[in-house]
């Protein structure tokens, strides 16, 4: 476990929910910017056999190729939802790929593909779109990682206030063994858009974020507790 996730380990949902109220109740006191720290519970980069990237922002695309680019990792995985193969495609990739070209085959609906980039060679797996997509791609990367033993170690890439919810997906989807290694998209990376947001829609975010993470919890635990008499696999339902 990190620093930041030790220091920040001890603040409870339930705290959090008497912090907005709190906040609510007297804008004056920053203590929105706890939730936004407790969220943000990313580690320091470090060597590893992986680099995994979530669906979402380009930033984050941009910025794991960067960290290819420098050695960080031999491989590097991206997960591409429909909305994101145009511009994947785009991109300036180690090994440039039409995915535009290989979607076609599929509904739109369908469109979900995970891209391994690997000694200067591209291999291309659908992945099955589910609902709650954050958990289901850390499900996919879990089967993916059960059929590559190879990858012991992954760094795992998404937005900072992105992060606690997806720790808590791989603590709970992923094998035990695997050492996962959470880095949070530079501001220096992030979208124009995302520069100029207000704190009122960056503080809107935070609690929508929040509110993702306990339906998430509500989702594994139940999910926990079903795997014990008989395996159920989230990732499938």
């Amino acid at each position: 476990m990190s620093g930041s996730d030790e220091r920040f380990s001890h603040i409870r949902p339930k705290w959090v929910i008497v912090i907005f109220v709190v906040q609510i109740l007297d804008p004056s006191r920053p203590l929105v910017s706890l939730l936004h720290t407790w969220l943000s519970c990313g580690d320091d980069a470090r060597p590893a056999d992986l680099i995994f990237v979530l669906a979402g922002r380009m930033s984050r695309k941009d910025y794991a190729l960067q960290l290819f680019r420098e050695g960080i990792a031999p491989r590097l995985l991206f997960s591409v939802s429909r909305f994101e193969i145009r511009r994947f495609s785009k991109m300036a990739l180690p090994v440039q790929l039409d995915l535009l070209k290989l979607a076609q085959d599929l509904p739109p609906p369908q469109r979900h593909f995970f891209v391994l980039f690997q000694g200067g060679e591209c291999h291309v797996e659908h992945v099955q779109p589910r609902r709650f997509g954050t958990l289901m791609e850390i499900a996919s990367l879990g089967r993916w990682l059960n059929a590559n033993p190879e990858v012991q170690s992954l760094i795992l890439i998404s937005n900072e206030t992105h992060l606690r919810r997806s720790r808590m997906c791989c603590r709970f989807l992923l094998h035990p063994g695997v050492d996962v290694t959470l880095l949070a998209v530079p501001h220096s990376f992030s979208d124009s858009a995302d520069q100029q947001s207000s704190a009122i829609l960056s503080t809107g975010s935070d609690l929508l974020e929040f509110f993702k993470v306990v339906v998430y919890r509500v989702l594994l635990q139940i999910n926990e507790l079903r795997r014990q008499p008989n395996v159920i696999d989230i990732g499938h339902r």
